[in-house]
């Protein structure tokens, strides 16, 4: 069988039963994580206008927030790129890939269209997420090296595979929609170069993406059987490989790492150090002479990651490590408001100066070595190898979560999150997500 048959197959045939306790447990998190984010998205009216005007069509599907009701193709659009704009997303750091900001997006819309169950929408959770791993195994660091966003190429799978299997789609029809998924794949990374925001159409579209083919193969539509090996498939157009190993159900979901601050995940490895540094010592930034950071040469020249303010937008902040840094140093902490009301003109790029960035062959990718050169000549030193430490279990990330309630828009917030935590805590028991839906909206 080719690879989409082979994974069509085991999409196919998934049940509930098959998926694994870490794995169910590792999705609710995934769940609460990714809708918490969406709650608490950036306050970007006019794109976000923008965005809802074009993608307005009337339908079934609830919006998370906003009070929209819409195609489940549409609402899938508008809450993908809500819910990744705080560029704060759960994460496969091996493939360099998000997930949740385009899965779950279109799994709760579609869910409503054909009134799934909780069992149902975790179960196309796990071959959403799994699909993913699966697909971009061998393949992402060929696809960053070319310049492309390894999220905006293989997420459309993980939406496709998700919803495939909501929809209930034999094995022949799960790999044509995966097949027409690589058809509506793509995205460059020169946004992050330039600090421009249509990183976030990407994940939106990857959503879209997912609903449509999958909806497209239902209805019978076909796709190349090679779509992603064949000589002119995904990986030869963009992994310059024809040779990717066929692909491994390996159950690769308890490994998703989550940011736990917003802004670049690259970025959150010595932000993290610094900041335990900063508690350890008790420096503050008039303390400090210098910062220097050493990354992967992958990670180091990754877009935008050796970039200093001012910037022209939030997104060129939110790729920076200087700035990151700078502002974790000088706050103790970093909030998504400091994107927006300090990527301009301002101390914080002044002191970000002190902060440098370099690469070594000696640092794997997602490792990172910082060293903090007080005033006084004390040297500070921390190195890590990954990124295991961010791949919090439901406590861990249900307490970082909980601590953002102020941040969320209603004035019952404390109240409704515990509503949402306990929901999801027992989804597979969860006759429709339908109150999930309207805990999230106004």
């Amino acid at each position: 069988m080719t690879y989409s048959q082979q994974l069509g197959k085991i999409i196919a045939n998934l049940s509930y039963a098959d998926i694994p306790a870490n794995v169910v447990r590792k999705l609710k998190t995934c769940l609460l994580y990714g809708t918490s984010m969406s709650v608490t998205a950036s306050d970007d009216r006019a794109l976000l206008d923008a965005v809802v005007e074009l993608h307005s069509a009337p339908g079934k599907a609830k919006t998370m927030v906003l009070p929209l009701q819409l195609t489940a193709a549409d609402a899938a659009y508008i809450d993908a790129y809500r819910m990744c704009s705080r560029g704060q997303n759960d994460t496969f750091a091996d493939i360099v890939a998000h997930p949740g900001c385009i899965v779950i997006p279109a799994l709760l819309a579609v869910a409503q269209e054909c009134q799934a169950d909780g069992r149902q929408v975790l179960t196309a959770m796990a071959a959403g997420y799994e699909c993913l791993a699966s697909i971009a195994t061998g393949a992402s660091e060929a696809v960053v090296k070319n310049r492309f966003r390894a999220t905006s190429v293989f997420g459309v799978f993980a939406s496709t595979a998700a919803v495939a299997k909501l929809l209930g789609l034999d094995a022949v029809q799960t790999a044509n929609a995966l097949g027409l998924a690589s058809q509506l794949s793509a995205g460059t990374m020169q946004c992050w170069g330039e600090g421009t925001p249509e990183w976030r159409l990407q994940v939106a579209n990857a959503a879209r993406g997912g609903v449509i083919a999958a909806r497209l193969a239902q209805k019978g539509f076909p796709a190349a059987s090679k779509a992603l090996e064949g000589d002119s498939g995904l990986y030869a157009a963009f992994a310059n490989n024809t040779s990717v190993a066929p692909p491994q159900w390996n159950w690769q979901t308890p490994s998703v790492v989550y940011k736990p601050l917003p802004g670049c995940l690259i970025n959150q490895g010595p932000l993290y150090q610094l900041l335990t540094l900063q508690r350890q010592h008790h420096f503050v930034a008039d303390d400090v002479k210098s910062i220097e950071v050493t990354f992967s040469p992958r990670n180091a020249n990754y877009p935008g990651t050796k970039n200093y303010g001012p910037f022209d937008s939030p997104t060129g902040a939110i790729m920076s490590c200087a700035f990151m840094l700078a502002t974790g140093l000088r706050d103790g902490t970093l909030k998504l408001t400091d994107f927006d009301k300090h990527y301009g003109p301002g101390a914080i790029h002044e002191l970000s100066r002190c902060i440098s960035v370099y690469e070594s062959e000696e640092i794997t990718d997602w490792g990172s070595k910082i060293v903090i050169t007080l005033n006084n000549a004390t040297v500070l030193t921390d190195e890590i190898s990954d990124l295991s430490r961010f791949a919090f279990e439901w406590e861990e990330a249900e307490g970082n979560l909980a601590a953002m309630t102020s941040e969320w828009p209603f004035d019952d917030a404390p109240t409704r999150y515990q509503k949402v935590k306990h929901l999801i805590q027992h989804f597979e028991n969860a006759h429709s997500v339908e109150v999930l839906l309207d805990l999230l909206r106004p």
